[in-house]
């Protein structure tokens, strides 16, 4: 089975967010708070470096991890404009947006490189936009918080899907 995640970014992440007092690992799943990634064997090697051990002590519960894979009661589909916002050499956003609303959705870079494939993956998000889920083969593989841009972007729009009515 291919791999859902690319290799070299993830090991390089999972070494960078170990750092960080947000990282967490248990559960079949890997996160910093901001990003949550659905773990794989190509990780093992790493996490078993960088703690010494594949079952380091997990701050979150199994219930806590599944509540944030679990997709909304009603998901909205995002789509995924293939554009990138670049604030500054190392701030790039990739822009997400509902095509039945036109509202942008701002995804760190950073978080969305770790994914490989970006063609088979679906996304959706909830009613406040606070999440992306990141869907491969009908099972949630990541769940990544957005970036809030102060101005919003007013200057980029997406067409907007008209409702059709149903007789």
């Amino acid at each position: 089975m291919q791999t859902v995640f690319n290799k070299a970014k993830v090991k390089s992440w999972i070494k960078k967010a170990q750092k960080s007092s947000l990282f967490g690992y248990g559960h079949g799943y890997i996160t910093d708070s901001y990003v949550l990634l659905k773990e794989e064997p190509h990780m093992h090697p790493t996490i078993l470096e960088v703690f010494g051990t594949l079952k380091p002590e997990c701050r979150y519960t199994a219930e806590q991890f599944q509540r944030l894979v679990d997709l909304p009661y009603r998901p909205i589909k995002v789509i995924d404009s293939k554009l990138e916002l670049v604030l500054e050499p190392k701030r790039r956003f990739r822009i997400f947006y509902n095509p039945k609303t036109g509202e942008k959705l701002f995804i760190n870079c950073v978080y969305f490189d770790l994914f490989n494939d970006l063609e088979t993956h679906k996304y959706y998000t909830n009613e406040t936009m606070s999440m992306l889920w990141v869907i491969r083969d009908n099972e949630v593989v990541g769940v990544i918080a957005p970036y809030r841009l102060e101005e919003g972007l007013s200057h980029v729009s997406f067409k907007v899907e008209e409702e059709r009515e149903q007789v």
